[in-house]
């Protein structure tokens, strides 16, 4: 795709020679001609960063395609919802994001290019993920993955793996999650990549801990801390102590389950943009911890502790 995702230099706004012989020649074109001069003129756009204008130029453009007969006109509408796609992206519209991006491989499958559909339709699931749309996001990625890909690479099939379980375990379908984070684990680790091996035994961390399966969670989670160590990662690693805890108390193994809770609170309280809900949660599960113990003072004074807290952030 042409148009990418990147910080690009906003200064120079002012119009150039070319871009102002594009807008005099507006006044003279129509039809396809027409929708040509406004694609390229969204480019200009694009690049000062002035996406709001660059999507008004496309959509405009697209209108004209379509008023003209779309069905001669399939590659330029991959090229403008390519643009539009991506336009969206850069303004933080997810769902609008997906959904051109799922129209663009729509007009892929036109155009018979597997691999821009493919491409898309990844695209897609991604966005619609991060609009929190996770069954359409699931829906995108399973289509994919259904897809014969004679390009596939032991990464490129695990990123499809982990997409689809990433997708299920915002579901709450951690069974099925479980499956698809186990598959891709062994692909990433035959394709070298231990970040993404760590992703996998992040994500089942997670899953298991859902499924009171303390062992396996354990098992995860402690792979997942290793990683933080050895990349020496202080954030990652309060998160990493946060799914230790939790497996340790599922396992019954309360003085190991406090001392990562606490360490896990010392970590996830250093950054100064603070991820309160964690904090809230760890807290929490601490009490429970040494409720588990005996200890209901301290426990109670922990949850007084953090109570104000937690009703600003639970404050509708």
């Amino acid at each position: 795709m042409s148009r990418r995702k990147d910080p690009v230099s906003a200064e120079g706004n002012q119009p150039d020679t070319q871009e102002q012989e594009l807008w005099d020649r507006i006044r003279t074109t129509e039809g396809a001609e027409r929708a040509e001069v406004l694609d390229e003129l969204s480019h200009f756009a694009y690049k000062k960063n002035n996406y709001i204008e660059c999507l008004q130029l496309i959509e405009t453009s697209i209108e004209i395609y379509f008023s003209l007969d779309s069905q001669f006109h399939t590659k330029k509408l991959i090229h403008l919802y390519e643009g539009k796609a991506f336009c969206h992206s850069n303004l933080d519209q997810n769902e609008l994001a997906a959904e051109a991006f799922d129209t663009l491989a729509g007009y892929f499958c036109i155009d018979e290019d597997r691999e821009g559909f493919l491409r898309a339709k990844r695209a897609a699931g991604r966005e619609y993920y991060s609009a929190e749309n996770y069954q359409k996001s699931l829906e995108c990625h399973t289509i994919v993955s259904l897809e014969v890909d004679i390009d596939a690479t032991d990464y490129s099939m695990g990123i499809d793996n982990l997409n689809i379980g990433m997708a299920l375990q915002r579901l709450g379908r951690h069974d099925e999650a479980v499956g698809y984070f186990l598959t891709a684990r062994p692909l990433f680790k035959k394709a070298k990549n231990p970040e993404f091996v760590n992703w996998c035994d992040r994500h089942l961390a997670e899953s298991y801990v859902e499924l009171k399966n303390g062992f396996e969670a354990k098992f995860h989670a402690q792979h997942y801390f290793n990683y933080s160590k050895v990349s020496e990662n202080l954030e990652m690693e309060g998160y990493a102590r946060y799914r230790l805890g939790k497996a340790h108390w599922l396992l019954k193994e309360y003085q190991a389950a406090e001392t990562e809770q606490v360490r896990a609170l010392e970590l996830l309280t250093l950054d100064g943009d603070r991820d309160w809900e964690t904090i809230i949660e760890v807290n929490n599960d601490l009490a429970a911890t040494l409720f588990a113990q005996g200890r209901d003072e301290e426990a109670k004074e922990r949850l007084d502790r953090i109570a104000t807290i937690e009703e600003t952030m639970c404050d509708e």
